[in-house]
């Protein structure tokens, strides 16, 4: 018991020493901008903001390890399979169609400016030497989460931001650089020995998540680099404005036009004028990030659970889209009942050839049965376009969800069938055992029966569960 005691109020002292250190900054913080504000008003001189000081602010030790594996995707195909090593590869969605894109490149492939989202073509004319090879999303699924287990080992991994990124927050006993250091070179060399050496990792370690994430980038491939109060911001000055996270296209734009067009310039804004280009509180917290402060994260909720898909020559037809689009609607169930959740808003998407767009929605009662949200998608299917070019994209997305706890069941029995979901229930589970194509509902038949429509994929901000997702039994 004593010693109990003596752990939590060594714990305490620890957390109440970083709450002051965090507060102590935040003071500082406030005084230097009232201080800059006196001397604008003061003054009848043209203020200029003065560069970020960081002598003005308590030396913070090194609390977050971010961790960014170098082109995911193909280096998981080289360390599979040999022959691919040292060679430009490009992941894509399907062999044999020149219209899709790659979904990553190597990083041989990159030297030739081939990068994610080039078309195939155009690749195949910048890299003549390129070798396409289909995407095996299980197989990078699997991967990933052997990696996982294996950093967790090493470091608590507070959490997994996608496939091919995640971050653990460090121990205030291993916040110094000389341990820091060790522990990323121990996660290095445990993917090397356990998953295989060319799966590599870049590491970046600071004393925020945001700027350990921009550390990640500065040495890439397989870099390691420890970004301290005292490098910031000269190492991060050479960063082009687009890389950095949080910085998309409408903001680039934004800065540009308020000639912020380098790491520089933006280092040298006022919060308050980070706050006027961003048109909101994001700015302040732009400010905060790029100096090392640890902002209270912005607590996010799911909206949406959808699937999209490029489809296979073979189903390019109307019936094949409408197949495909309840395939994508059954699975976008199935995940609703895994996560306990209700929809009661449904959207259509459909691409025609590859310029003609088409949209429906509908709104019902907040549901999670496939019958119910497959009645609706035939009344939408109604409309839709008539002598047009093949159908090339398709998407359904289901939004308005309602969480399971604050669920109402419906009093009316053609919106409350409990029954038939038990019935999807026990498929559910059956798919989970043999694969997501044992069971399904008829009008998915012929999409069902093709294994390039709507297989599974790993989206940017989802990882597939391969028990709830996966289509091989």
């Amino acid at each position: 018991m004593i010693l109990m005691m003596r752990a939590t109020s060594s714990r305490m002292r620890e957390s109440l020493a970083e709450a002051s250190r965090y507060v102590s900054i935040s003071a500082l913080v406030r005084s230097a901008e009232q201080s800059a504000m006196s001397s604008l008003r003061s003054s009848e001189q043209p203020f200029s903001f003065q560069p970020f000081s960081i002598s003005a602010f308590p030396k913070v030790s090194l609390r977050y390890l971010f961790i960014d594996f170098d082109s995911f995707f193909a280096s998981v195909e080289q360390q599979f399979r040999p022959e691919l090593r040292g060679k430009p590869v490009g992941i894509v969605p399907s062999l044999g169609i020149d219209t899709t894109c790659c979904i990553a490149a190597s990083y041989e492939a990159k030297a030739y400016g081939v990068k994610t989202g080039t078309g195939v073509r155009e690749a195949r004319y910048l890299c003549p030497g390129i070798t396409f090879v289909q995407g095996d999303h299980t197989r990078y699924v699997q991967t990933h989460e052997k990696i996982h287990k294996l950093i967790h080992e090493v470091i608590y991994v507070d959490a997994v931001l996608s496939i091919d990124e995640m971050y653990g927050r460090l121990p205030p006993r291993w916040q110094s650089p000389e341990v820091a250091r060790s522990k990323a070179l121990e996660i290095k060399a445990s993917l090397a020995q356990e998953i295989g050496p060319h799966i590599g990792a870049s590491i970046g370690i600071a004393p925020n998540r945001f700027l350990a994430k921009l550390a990640s980038k500065l040495e890439k491939p397989d870099g390691l680099v420890l970004l301290d109060f005292d490098a910031i911001p000269a190492a991060l000055l050479r960063m082009p404005l687009s890389e950095v996270t949080g910085i998309g296209r409408r903001i680039e734009q934004r800065l540009r036009t308020a000639r912020v067009l380098t790491m520089d310039d933006l280092y040298q804004c006022s919060r308050r004028k980070l706050h006027r280009i961003w048109g909101s509180i994001e700015g302040d917290r732009m400010w905060y990030a790029l100096r090392g402060i640890e902002l209270p994260p912005v607590v996010t909720h799911r909206s949406t659970v959808g699937h999209s898909h490029i489809m296979p020559p073979r189903l390019r037809t109307t019936h094949g889209a409408h197949s495909v689009l309840h395939r994508m609607l059954q699975k976008a169930c199935r995940r609703l009942r895994a996560m306990d959740y209700f929809t009661s808003h449904l959207q259509v998407k459909v691409t025609f050839g590859f310029e003609q767009r088409w949209r429906a929605e509908a709104h019902c009662f907040p549901t999670q049965d496939c019958i119910i949200l497959g009645e609706r998608l035939n009344q939408l299917w109604i409309n839709h376009p008539t002598d047009t070019a093949p159908p090339t994209k398709v998407a359904v997305t289901l939004s308005h969800l309602t969480q399971g706890g604050s669920h109402t069941p419906s009093l009316f029995p053609e919106e409350n069938h409990p029954r038939r979901i038990a019935l999807q229930n026990a498929m559910d589970a059956i798919n989970k055992r043999y694969g997501g194509r044992t069971l399904y509902y008829a009008p998915a038949m012929e999409a069902q029966r093709c294994p390039e429509a709507a297989p599974m994929r790993i989206a940017f901000n989802h990882i597939p569960d391969l028990e709830l997702e996966d289509d091989t039994p």
